[in-house]
């Protein structure tokens, strides 16, 4: 018996040996045969790979320099700056031609930001590209380049658009209800130009309470500022006040829920800020270097000399030059009824001329002391029917309601944004991205 068992075995053995014999002589055949060919390369078509360098948020490669980021010095110059580059004299008066003509570029701002590229050497001789960034905000800048010529360009960096929604109640200031939750400053801001002519934004009471749907804009990672309020809700000593903005291809604003312009066709003063009345509209006023009683049919404002000043209403540039006792001045013709003329000025905001359309809002100027002054003042004057009146006093026209033909889509507007109003949760869309949006995040 154990002989037989033995020989079994010995025969399973013997045929698991050929198996695996086999398998190794096909696969053994299978690779000579198969074997992949190999070509011999001349180094005649050999190409070398070329380093790719990643891009900055200016549009420049890595291998230009290391990017230096340095704030302007009280009285350091345009001059200074580039002359520390090594840009010849010649160069950087022709650089601040071409920036004053293209983009109404005057000077430096103590503290402003810049960036330079310092050149890849090392740093006992420091030396720099030849393009220097001058930030104007967070977003937007002015880039000088004379690598190749002279390119002097104003650009931003890109951006997401991410919309939040804020509500609060006042307690102490506006500002504070925002910033307490995380939120611009900004959004204030632009909610006092949407309600000026319906609220006091100087005059909050305790208790006052607002809600507000807002642009953010976000730039490499970091919230760099507010766009458009797209709908609010403020409630000032019980009143309840709405505004919904809509655009189409005929018009464009904020409005209540019935379709009713909110805002004035023309601002009340030409800053983007309250600025101090120095001398207001008088038919008898002492004047201060004639020594005599003459009208001041205008009001001047005592702001600070290189104060943007704004258009007050869209119109037409019917003036725009130097003027004896005026000094710079630049009038507008609003419409058939009003014109606006604002003088003494420093300067003249980018592309002010005669015959050129501006908006409300636009700068047209900056606040200075040409002409016969006795010292820094904006003096801004209204005109209707071609009679000054007071612009501080005077029924300004409101914006126009909405067209018929649009009353449709603006009322799905308002009952989309009246219902997230509402909501703790509204989706915020990118350019790119997708976000999910808390109340008050």
């Amino acid at each position: 018996m154990t002989y037989f068992l033995g020989i079994v075995l010995l025969y399973f053995m013997f045929q698991h040996y050929l198996v695996l014999l086999a398998l190794f002589l096909f696969y053994g055949l299978a690779g000579c045969l198969f074997q992949p060919q190999m070509t011999e390369v001349g180094s005649d078509t050999l190409s070398e790979i070329e380093e790719e360098f990643p891009i900055d948020g200016f549009g420049y490669a890595s291998d230009i320099g290391v990017l230096e980021r340095d704030k302007v010095r009280a009285n350091q110059s345009l001059y200074e700056l580039l002359d520390e580059m090594g840009i010849s004299q010649q160069e950087i008066w022709q650089v601040s031609i071409e920036l004053k003509q293209r983009l109404g570029f005057r000077f430096l701002k103590q503290n402003q930001i810049y960036y330079r590229y310092r050149k890849h050497n090392n740093f006992d001789d420091v030396s720099y590209a030849p393009v220097l960034i001058l930030m104007e905000s967070n977003v937007r800048y002015i880039k000088i380049d004379l690598s190749d010529g002279i390119l002097v360009q104003a650009s931003a960096k890109p951006t997401a658009v991410r919309i939040r929604q804020v509500e609060g109640v006042i307690e102490s200031s506006l500002y504070e209800s925002l910033v307490s939750q995380d939120h611009s400053t900004g959004v204030g801001i632009e909610l006092n130009k949407i309600f000026a002519w319906q609220i006091d934004f100087f005059r909050l009471y305790r208790g006052d309470n607002y809600r507000a749907i807002y642009e953010e804009f976000i730039s490499e990672g970091e919230v760099v500022g507010v766009g458009r309020v797209l709908a609010a809700e403020f409630v000032h000593q019980n009143s309840l006040y709405k505004a919904f903005y809509y655009e189409d291809d005929q018009q464009q604003g904020y409005y209540d829920s019935e379709g009713n312009g909110i805002q004035k066709a023309l601002l009340k003063a030409p800053f983007r800020y309250n600025q101090r009345i120095s001398s207001s509209f008088n038919y008898s006023r002492f004047h201060p270097l004639l020594k005599q009683s003459i009208p001041h049919t205008g009001t001047d404002y005592a702001a600070p000399l290189g104060t943007p000043v704004i258009a007050v209403g869209d119109g037409e540039i019917i003036e725009s030059k130097f003027k004896g006792a005026n000094g710079n001045i630049v009038q507008i013709q609003h419409n058939s009824i009003y014109r606006t003329a604002y003088l003494h000025l420093d300067g003249f905001g980018p592309n002010i001329k005669k015959g050129v359309q501006v908006k409300q809002g636009q700068v047209i100027g900056y606040v200075g002391r040409t002409g016969r002054v006795t010292g820094v003042h904006l003096h801004y004057t209204l005109y209707e029917n071609n009679v000054p009146v007071n612009s501080v006093e005077v029924d300004l026209p409101s914006q126009k309601s909405l067209t018929e033909s649009a009353s449709e889509a603006f009322n799905l507007e308002v009952q989309k944004y009246s219902f997230f109003l509402g909501q703790s949760r509204i989706v915020s869309a990118t350019n790119n991205d997708s976000y999910d949006v808390e109340k008050n995040s």
